[in-house]
């Protein structure tokens, strides 16, 4: 990996959070691009980590160990996020706080997966194999595809970093990937 003073010391930082959770995981949103673009070309207001949906109860243990405080986002609010209660669609957000770590803010968002498939959650007729899915970046940090993070970004292309990410990322990919 490289050193934290480099351009992407902050989803470095946060992948050291998921350091020992035994279960697929990866950076998403903007963050996602400019790893798979090997540049930063934005500013970013926080990390995004995916896990799979059925890996949620294992990674709170694992956050909740590292003295992590986690809220469900529910119908636009916070909640808290109580021991033992699996979330179910429609809710997929977790905020992370610990005012103990660097970052000390990152956004969870669950992945619907099921037999190695990754299903779209706004459309869960379009999928991809979940070894498709999950990239490697370069800095050795797993990556959500940059297909995938731009097919959730393209709900609200108004915003600006979503458009500036599509017009960033859209020349790059493979054939494969752009299909």
């Amino acid at each position: 990996m490289v050193s934290f003073s480099e351009p992407f010391a902050e989803p470095l930082r946060a992948a050291q959070i998921m350091i020992g959770f035994p279960h697929p995981w990866c950076i998403c949103g903007g963050w996602a691009i400019d790893l798979f673009m090997h540049r930063v070309s934005r500013q970013h207001k926080d990390v995004d980590i995916a896990v799979r949906r059925g890996d949620q109860l294992a990674l709170r243990s694992h956050l909740v160990a590292q003295g992590w405080a986690l809220e469900k986002a529910v119908d636009g609010q916070l909640a808290p996020w109580p021991e033992g209660e699996f979330i179910e669609l429609p809710v997929h957000t977790i905020w992370c706080k610990n005012p103990n770590a660097q970052p000390d803010f990152v956004e969870v968002l669950f992945n619907e997966v099921s037999d190695g498939l990754f299903s779209f959650r706004r459309g869960q007729s379009i999928t991809r194999p979940l070894a498709d899915a999950i990239v490697l970046g370069d800095e050795g940090i797993p990556i959500l595809a940059p297909e995938i993070v731009l097919l959730y970004k393209a709900n609200n292309p108004s915003h600006e970093g979503n458009r500036g990410d599509f017009e960033v990322a859209l020349p790059h990919p493979d054939a494969d990937r752009r299909a």
